[in-house]
């Protein structure tokens, strides 16, 4: 058995001392006290792992000592001891958070093997303890490289992560990107591009999730967004321009408080594409590095949509729009054959709220 630190509280000298010479030879650190009074005490010298304590002690009885002592040491277990044990007192010292109550005499053999048990529930409370917050470190670990919904996948899962199935789903992809902002950082500091763009994703990903959707990845100087198959909600085509319009108003006030700092700010704007279809969402990449995203044609008609964009601009497909119409107001664009496509598609264009 680990050495720990006991404290035996018995106002009989006699037994104390044989008590403390039970467990020194058993390899612990034992202290005696024959006062509730004294043990508290002690306690606010050294923090005790267990205390054998005795039901019946002069002032504080032995009860009322364990709990004095719970508050200086509130991980210490207890093991009361009582030459007239009760019922009702049991009851009260398992209720006072003893782990042990046994009536005097003990077989020395007993209370050893009662220490032992009370300190092993001690190590596995604290073990549970430590695992709980490396889960809950993991938790927030997992939660700034994805999304939150993802790291739920991933964590709650009862499968290796390696392993978690993944399924085509009908899915809504928002794809936004910053125009020219490849200009932008040849000519400002590589802090302020970083600070910038931190600024951005923050945006982004504030509104993302206010809208239901999850946050997919960043890429470079643009985002990916999902909106349907993680977060339930009534209509995730509405749901994603809603956010493409408070993240295009967003992006405006960024920029025109960045260009107090610098005009080359107003020489760069954002374009975003917004498509639905069928995609598969789960693991891709390989068994050392995994990404836990979405695949499919829209996908890259979103990205293709956002680039094919002027400043400001709101671009989606039909599938969308159906489900947008009378709700914002927009405007139909020319059929396109977008760039890596062989169909044309029929693009609208989100008309943006004035003020």
């Amino acid at each position: 058995m680990q050495s720990r630190k006991i404290i035996i509280v018995d106002d009989e000298v006699m037994i104390a001392d044989v008590s403390r010479s039970i467990f020194t030879c058993a390899g612990h650190q034992v202290v005696c006290a024959y006062s509730g009074e004294q043990a508290v005490e002690l306690a606010m010298a050294s923090r005790f792992d267990l205390a054998i304590i005795d039901a019946m002690l002069p002032g504080m009885n032995g009860i009322e000592t364990f709990e004095a002592l719970s508050l200086t040491c509130p991980r210490i277990k207890g093991i009361l001891l009582s030459g007239d044990l009760t019922e009702a007192m049991a009851l009260e010292a398992m209720d006072k958070g003893f782990s042990r109550v046994f009536a005097k005499p003990i077989q020395i053999k007993d209370l050893l093997q009662a220490a032992q048990g009370a300190l092993a529930e001690s190590d596995l409370r604290e073990e549970n303890i430590y695992l709980k917050g490396q889960v809950l470190k993991m938790r927030a670990l997992f939660e700034r490289y994805m999304a939150p919904e993802v790291a739920a996948i991933l964590l709650n899962g009862q499968d290796s992560p390696l392993d978690v199935a993944g399924e085509v789903r009908e899915i809504t992809v928002l794809f936004a990107d910053i125009r020219n902002f490849t200009f932008l950082v040849q000519h400002l500091h590589l802090q302020d591009s970083q600070k910038f763009l931190t600024e951005f994703f923050d945006l982004v990903a504030d509104v993302i999730s206010l809208r239901q959707g999850t946050l997919d990845k960043f890429i470079g100087d643009a985002a990916l967004a999902i909106f349907g198959p993680l977060v339930l909600q009534d209509s995730p085509n509405q749901s994603a321009v809603f956010a493409a319009m408070e993240i295009q108003k967003g992006f405006e006030a960024l920029r025109v408080k960045w260009a107090l700092k610098s005009e080359l700010f107003m020489q760069i704007g954002l374009g975003i594409g917004i498509s639905r279809g069928n995609m598969y969402l789960g693991n891709v990449g390989s068994g050392r590095r995994l990404d836990y995203t979405v695949v499919g044609a829209d996908v890259n008609i979103a990205q293709r949509l956002a680039s094919d964009t002027v400043s400001g601009q709101i671009l989606i497909t039909e599938s969308v729009y159906r489900d947008v119409t009378g709700v914002v107001a927009v405007q139909e664009q020319k059929t396109k054959l977008l760039r890596g496509l062989e169909k044309t598609i029929r693009i609208y264009s989100i008309i943006p709220l004035v003020g």
